[in-house]
């Protein structure tokens, strides 16, 4: 979910406050609120189950912190006032207080769950597969290679590939690499 920084009256990033919901509300929560326009996050983690007799691998999101979604603090009368709705269409929440206030957080004291939210996110990556073919050309999309272009020396296990980056031949994560290819078949409405 992109972010745009916002800043407050002196100058500082703006604060957060934080939602409790029950642990199966945590996403839909977030997805509602965010749908209605209010700056809302949950950190969150993509999980694999196996289903059915094939025993096929589901991928599904689930919070990492489940029960907590954080929001911006200046939308706070705006939650206060959707979670005092006996009737609403979005899932039920309470604002959290402590010691008969609201704690607001800063947003360096949530990156670290944004911090693990994307480690969480790359190790999803890494554990994915890619094929390519000897000669493809391909170009780094992420670490401290990004930008490199290079041509497929020879396909690896699907995790690792040995690419030529002009004189230099290297064995390297098959997630970390993209092409420019442009798609020419029709994509499914």
């Amino acid at each position: 979910m992109a972010r745009i920084k916002q800043q407050d009256h002196d100058g500082a990033s703006m604060r957060w406050c934080i939602l409790r919901t029950s642990g199966g509300r945590t996403l839909p929560l977030a997805k509602s609120l965010a749908a209605a326009g209010l700056d809302v996050w949950t950190p969150v983690q993509t999980l694999t189950k196996r289903r059915g007799r094939t025993r096929e691998r589901i991928a599904y999101d689930a919070p990492i912190m489940p029960t907590f979604v954080f929001a911006r603090a200046h939308q706070l009368a705006n939650l206060a006032r959707i979670a005092a709705q006996p009737f609403s269409s979005h899932p039920d929440f309470s604002i959290f207080r402590h010691l008969g206030r609201v704690p607001l957080i800063l947003d360096s004291e949530v990156a670290e769950a944004r911090r693990v939210e994307e480690r969480g996110r790359r190790a999803a990556l890494v554990g994915t597969r890619k094929s390519f073919v000897v000669g493809q050309p391909v170009r780094v999309s992420e670490g401290p290679g990004a930008g490199l272009s290079g041509e497929v020396v020879a396909n690896g296990d699907g995790k690792f590939v040995l690419v030529a980056f002009g004189t230099i031949n290297m064995k390297i994560g098959a997630w970390l690499l993209g092409t420019d290819e442009v798609q020419t078949t029709e994509l499914a409405a």
